[in-house]
Formats: structure tokens, C-alpha cells, sequence
């Protein structure tokens, strides 16, 4: 049985950086279960989704963000929605889409809500023939304002985000630390060993990075919660058909609606509709 995954975070105070570390074999296992693309495509669903989840860690108690790509060339639609507790629900439209682009045309929207606020933050990137990998980081630098990058892991479920925090003295004019790409060519032996290793054991993980110097700074659960219910699927479908409850029935009694981000049916009553 695979452990739930995790994200941890852990900090080289001596060059300025934080590494960040998906587990997230659990998650992807869940994800083929859950939804029933194959092949490039759900290639492509995996490398996006364990490049983008990372993010949670600039998420503060409290908030949520949501991560919509909006691909016209190739034409699909993915949504990615977590929150700071780590749960998280994702859709990849249509569901026959069995391409890995390499390059995508289209629009990210990024959406941070926060706690006891109903004004939500939101940034949108155009993308123009942007590579697929370049999307992530562009989210991280353009969206988030960070100086940081992803890796995803080729043999395992797993993936690395490095960031270079801010210096020390902000009035200094030459940044002398090592830049992000130096520390990743640095470190390029270690995340690949930390890939092939495949852990899902937090005292093995942790251990992993420690013995290479740097610090444990804490980790969270990541998992797959999905809060639709039944009484907001009658909610939104009284919303969609109010005018035209046939188009939906077609001489029927009772629907079967299915959630297209956990997949779970519910037997709506044509009645419940039209009860108020």
C-alpha cells in the first residue's frame, strides 16, 4: 500500500536556497484510477500535474488556488484546484486528448483566493508556441514572482522545485550567491538519486536530504478531496436548465450526473430540480 503523498521542504541557508520535494506517487496512482486517459496524454497529465502541485507551498492557512490551462493549439483544458490544507482536485479535458504538445498556444489563468476575502487574485499569461516546461516556470516567475524551477522525475512519481530566495542585503547591487541554475547543475547527481530511489518513507526522505546538507523544515499531506455533493450538482443543474428541464430529461424521471473532476455518480430526481 503506497503512503500518502507529501510535499517537503527543506533549506540550504548557506546558498540561499529552498527545496522543495513532491512525493507523489499516491497522488499519481490515484489519478489513473480516478480518470481514464492513457498514453501520451496522460504523460502529459502527470509531468504538469507533479510540476505544478509544488506551488501549495506558497499557499498560507487559509488560501486555495486554482490553476487553469487553456490550450487552443493543441485544443484541451486543464484544472488544477488546491488549497493549503494539500487538498486538491484536477481534470484534463477532452477526455480522449492522447498528445504530449511540446509546445502550447492558449492562456493560463491563476486564481488565489484568500482567507476571509472575496476579492481573488488572479494573473494570465498568454502563451505563444511556449514549451510545455517553460509553462510551469513562466507560473513560478510571472504569476508567483519567484525565482524558482521545477524538475519532474522520469522514474518515479516525484518531483523538485528549487527556489532562490531573496538576499540578505537588499541595498547590495551584485549578487554574488550562486545563481538557480548553478545550484541545479550542482545538485543534478543528488535529484536524480533521490528520483531513482523512489521513497515514499518520510524517515528515508528526510534522511536523503539531510545527509546532503541541508535542513528539514517541515512537511504537508497531499491529497485528492473533491467536495461536490449532491445538493450542489441540484444546485447548479436548477441553474443550467431552469428554462428547459426536458433538454436535460428527455422524457425521463431521473439523471445520472457524473463529477468530472472525482467521477463519482449521483441519481438526481427530475423532482429535486424543480423542488426549491
Amino acid at each position: 500500500m503506497l503512503a500518502v503523498s507529501r510535499l517537503y521542504s527543506f533549506l540550504d541557508h548557506k546558498n540561499g536556497f529552498n527545496i522543495h520535494f513532491l512525493e507523489g506517487q499516491k497522488l499519481i496512482h490515484d489519478l489513473v484510477l480516478m480518470h481514464p486517459m492513457q498514453g501520451s496524454g496522460f504523460a502529459y497529465f502527470r509531468d504538469t500535474f507533479l510540476g505544478l502541485l509544488p506551488i501549495v507551498f506558497f499557499l498560507k492557512p487559509g488560501e486555495s488556488l486554482g490553476l487553469y490551462i487553456d490550450s487552443e493549439d493543441p485544443y484541451f483544458r486543464l484544472k488544477i484546484e488546491t488549497n493549503s490544507a494539500g487538498h486538491t482536485r484536477t481534470l484534463l479535458l477532452p477526455e480522449e486528448f492522447n498528445f504530449f504538445p511540446m509546445k502550447i498556444s492558449g492562456q493560463v489563468r491563476v486564481t488565489k483566493m484568500f482567507h476571509g476575502s472575496k476579492a481573488p487574485y488572479t494573473s494570465v499569461l498568454e502563451l505563444k508556441d511556449t514549451e510545455t516546461k517553460e509553462v510551469m516556470n513562466r507560473i513560478l516567475s510571472e504569476s508567483y514572482q519567484t525565482n524558482s524551477e521545477v524538475i519532474v522525475g522520469e522514474m518515479s512519481d516525484q518531483s523538485i522545485m528549487v527556489t532562490k530566495l531573496p538576499p540578505l542585503n537588499v541595498n547590495s547591487t551584485i549578487d554574488e550567491t550562486v545563481s538557480r541554475k548553478e545550484f541545479i547543475k550542482k545538485h543534478k547527481t543528488f535529484f536524480h538519486n533521490v528520483f531513482e530511489a523512489a521513497s515514499n518513507d518520510i524517515e528515508n526522505i528526510v534522511k536523503m536530504f539531510e545527509d546532503h546538507g541541508f535542513t528539514y523544515m517541515g512537511s504537508r499531506q497531499i491529497d485528492f478531496f473533491c467536495p461536490c455533493s449532491k445538493d450542489r450538482m441540484i444546485l447548479n443543474l436548477r441553474g443550467l436548465y431552469a428554462g428547459d428541464l426536458d433538454e436535460l430529461f428527455q422524457n425521463d424521471d431521473s439523471v445520472e450526473i457524473k463529477c468530472d473532476y472525482c467521477r463519482k455518480s449521483y441519481h438526481i430526481a427530475k423532482a429535486e430540480i424543480q423542488n426549491n
